[in-house]
């Protein structure tokens, strides 16, 4: 016994308990773990099922089998997250406690009061214990099922000689169930209350759950010996209703009774009497029915205990019960006319058999359980004491598709199918789920092998799409066989881990021979469930997959406000640099785009990820699957470079460019030449750059096949190409006052033909906004001729071409400089030299172009 720091001691489990923190996903592939979530087989004689509606008997494995087949798995309570701090502290339980004043009075000194106060305010208990009663009551499945009648509790008369009947201080009858009595008169009502009804408010047990941690902190051992007339007056003590009386003594036993995994093994005689489970402080699921009965019966609360099959994780999908003992117990109590059901056991905690440990994880959810969700896990051996309206058979029970109750927390239903079994049709099976709340879904792909082997297969045999309430997933396992398919879920856009929330079992008789999916670390294909939220309006791709035959197509999606995306491409034959080149990305103000090229057969995975403007960080969007089967020539994938600004938009406008005269981010020329002209803002000045991955051509350098002029609101820029293939062309732009330039976006231009255009001239720094070239337009001039020269050069005090001669340019009426021109002989450089302030005693060279023999000048061949 160590202090907790408040001058209480705590328990090892209690302060375990205290200082627990939420637990990670536990993967159900862990090997070498095995997991038993029930208790062990009651052998009742003379209890054997005998039901009509069993169509033929079959066996099942011997216990050791059965539990063999369990992991470690969080199947009852899953992760718990630990749950917001309350408002303020819980006052103290209304009516005086034995031994709980102010410290140095009661028992050994140790205030209950204190303790439970400091319980609730200061510990990670807290939130553990009060977790679950927090939670909303779980949602219904997809068809409601009808409300059971009212069961009454059976009359003394109907029980005979095997009656235990009492008779509590309200005049109520308290009943065993080891005698298998049944609550007798027909479901005639149209009405029975269900667990919400009883308990509106998740906070209405807070101060009587904190005042039985308290007491039960007390009941040590050491302080013993105890018996049931001592407890129950102690934890029930202020409890005014008889909700209150089996609330108080279900926590006490999920709390202060661990399983007796010993005794579940074979490895001890089993602890199931109600005395050595409370002097022991453990015991198996019959311990804790029998215990919880006479908890009761001292209370004066009608209680039975009932027996019957348990379906737990270790539980194979459509394995038979059938000719099998019972192999479980549980109970049900009477409050305000109606018949619940609870199971402390369950509700306890878990238990590792491969470790043989016993693991506290308390759960509220088999607490007065509403009874059709009771029987998703337990099956009584008398029908009625489902508590439905129509009873259902064993093998029905045992058919069902395997739920926890994460399952109902989380408020879903089932679409497709209601069989936990499913065959393959075609290599392929296919789950649906329906949630009444946002819910994101992921799932785990396991072979059954020998010797309960299982092997995770991953994500690359299966496809999950969905929106924000409803899942869809395809399964298509690599090989025939056996494997089980667990689903598992969480709130949409919690922090929280996935918790399991069901699970099917997959027979596939023969493999489609698919080709394996591309990995996916994201939980879902297609749109995400939240796309809208996130600010996708619509997408031409409404497929989960899309055929790509021809190796390229294009992805659209329109958005409801402005953002940013990049995108993500995926196949096993893309390394880093050629991923780049097989995507385009467009951004505009309400459309998101972009051009995929496939250079491989097979599928690819392209993933979209989009974020606001004044947002920090991308959120994964959508999951695509491309089939190929007509890949793309590599020669045909785009340059290198490319930035997420491809085409005219956002970040065009940004700058203030408008009026496009390309919008499209690509742009095809068969001629092998282009303008791309924009208008622009007073004072802003742009650059351009081109630039090709392997050129073939490198006589001159590819930036003298590019021309940038700036004209009054205008800016045009001539490209042509000296090639064929593909080209990058990068805008640049800056604002008056700045000095660096900045990205603008960038365009591809595409040439199939086998143009030879000839450079522009060389350009120099002084080639202005204004500076117009009209003749010549190529760079290179043919020797020994006459070449008419015509610029626009505002401001120009005088010009001149100095070459083989000196000739003097004259201004003309259009503001056009212009003269004759001798370009003399091949390798001679021809220069445009400019005068553009009175005080400058120099000229400054602005142009320059080269003289070459005719064999390197062609007919037309100038832009």
């Amino acid at each position: 016994m160590e202090p907790d720091g408040h001058g209480t001691k705590l328990s090892k489990t209690a302060r375990e308990m205290r200082e627990a923190k939420p637990l990670p996903f536990v993967s159900p592939s862990v090997a070498n773990n095995n997991f038993h979530g029930g208790c062990a087989a009651v052998n009742r004689a003379g209890h054997a099922q005998k039901n009509s509606n069993h169509k033929e008997k079959r066996t099942c494995p011997p216990e050791d089998a059965y539990l063999s087949e369990c992991q470690v798995t969080d199947i009852w309570n899953g992760n718990i997250p630990v749950a917001g701090s309350p408002s303020e502290a819980p006052k103290p339980w209304p009516l005086g406690n034995p031994g709980c004043g102010h410290h140095g009075q009661g028992r050994k000194g140790i205030s209950l009061a204190k303790t439970a106060t400091d319980a609730q305010k200061d510990s990670p208990t807290k939130n553990i214990f009060l977790f679950w009663a927090n939670q909303v009551d779980g949602g219904l499945s997809k068809v409601t099922p009808k409300r059971p009648a009212v069961q009454k509790p059976p009359e003394q008369s109907q029980l005979g000689g095997h009656s235990h009947g009492i008779v509590s201080k309200v005049g109520v009858g308290s009943v065993k169930g080891r005698d298998h009595q049944t609550p007798s008169g027909s479901p005639a009502a149209a009405y029975r209350k269900r667990r919400r009804d009883l308990i509106p408010d998740s906070d209405i047990f807070r101060q009587l759950d904190a005042h039985v941690l308290c007491v039960g902190e007390q009941l040590t051992p050491q302080q013993g010996p105890w018996s049931i007339q001592t407890v129950v007056p102690l934890i029930t003590r202020g409890a005014e209703s008889q909700l209150q009386k089996v609330r108080a003594i279900w926590m006490w036993m999920c709390h202060n009774i661990k399983y007796d995994v010993d005794g579940f093994l074979g490895l001890s005689e089993k602890i199931h009497r109600p005395e050595q489970v409370l002097q022991t402080g453990k015991g198996v699921c019959s311990g804790y029915a029998h215990l919880y009965h006479e908890m009761c019966k001292e209370a004066g609360v009608a209680c039975v205990e009932i027996s019957g099959y348990g379906r737990g994780a270790g539980s194979r999908q459509g394995q038979s019960c059938l000719q099998k003992k019972s192999n479980h117990m549980w109970n049900a109590v009477k409050l305000e006319a109606d018949w619940f059901l609870l199971d402390a056991c369950w509700g306890a905690g878990l238990v590792d058999a491969e470790k043989r440990l016993f693991i506290p994880r308390h759960d509220d959810f088999f607490f007065l359980t509403d009874p059709e969700h009771f029987i998703e896990t337990h099956w009584p051996d008398e029908p009625e004491w489902q508590l439905l309206p129509s009873p259902v058979s064993l093998e029905d029970f045992e058919e069902r598709v395997f739920k926890t109750p994460e399952f109902f927390k989380l408020q879903l239903s089932l679409f497709s199918p209601d069989t936990s079994v499913l065959k393959t049709d075609q290599g392929e099976a296919a789950v649906s789920l329906a949630s009444t709340l946002p819910t994101e879904f992921t799932y785990q792909l396991l072979k059954l092998g020998h010797d309960n082997f299982k092997e995770d297969v991953g994500k690359a045999h299966g496809m999950l799409t969905g929106s924000d309430k409803k899942m869809a997933l395809k399964v298509f396992p690599p090989s025939p066989g056996l494997f089980d398919l667990q689903i598992f879920a969480r709130p949409s856009g919690s922090p929280t881990p996935y918790t399991w929330v069901c699970s099917y079992q997959i027979r596939c008789l023969e493999s489609n021979g698919k080709e394996s999916l591309p990995e996916n670390p994201f939980p879902f294909w297609g749109l995400h469930p939240k796309a809208e939220e996130f600010g996708i309006a619509g997408c031409n791709w409404g497929e989960d997959l899309t055929v790509a035959t021809t190796g390229t197509l294009k992805l659209a999606m329109q958005t409801k406000r402005a953002l940013l995306a990049t995108y993500e491409l995926v196949h096993p034959g893309l390394d880093d640099s050629l991923r780049k080149k097989c995507l385009v990305s467009q951004t505009e103000e309400e459309q998101l785009s972009c051009q995929v090229l496939c250079p491989f057969v097979g599928y690819y995975r392209l993933s979209v990820f989009v974020k606001g403007l004044g947002e920090d960080e991308f959120k994964n969007t959508a999951n695509f699957l491309i089939s190929c089967s007509g890949p793309i020539n590599h020669n045909e994938l785009f340059p290198l470079g490319l930035s997420s600004h491809c085409g005219a938009g956002i970040s065009s406008q940004w700058r203030g460019l408008s009026n496009p005269s390309h919008l499209a981010p690509i742009i095809d020329t068969k001629q092998g030449r282009c303008n791309i002209t924009f208008h622009i803002q007073p004072g802003f000045e742009v650059t351009a750059t081109l630039s090709k991955d392997k050129v073939m051509n490198n006589t001159y350098p590819m930036e003298r096949y590019i021309l940038t002029t700036h004209l009054e609101n205008k800016v045009s820029i001539s490209v042509l190409l000296p090639e064929s293939g593909l080209y990058r062309v990068g805008l640049y732009g800056r604002n008056a006052d700045s000095k660096e330039f900045t990205h603008v976006c960038d365009y591809v231009v595409r040439c199939s033909t086998s143009p030879q255009w000839l450079p522009f001239p060389r350009v120099y720094s002084l080639w202005r906004r204004g500076c117009v070239l009209l003749q010549p337009r190529t760079g290179v001039l043919q020797e020994e001729s006459w070449v008419r020269f015509r610029l626009k050069m505002p401001k120009a005090l005088s010009a001149l071409v100095v070459g083989h001669a000196r000739t003097e340019l004259k201004l003309g009426r259009n503001k056009v400089w212009e003269g004759e021109v001798y370009t003399g002989p091949a390798g001679t450089r021809l220069k445009v030299a400019v005068k553009f302030s009175s005080k400058s005693s120099s000229m400054e060279v602005i142009l320059s172009f080269d003289v070459e023999g005719c064999s390197s000048t062609s007919d037309g061949a100038s832009g």
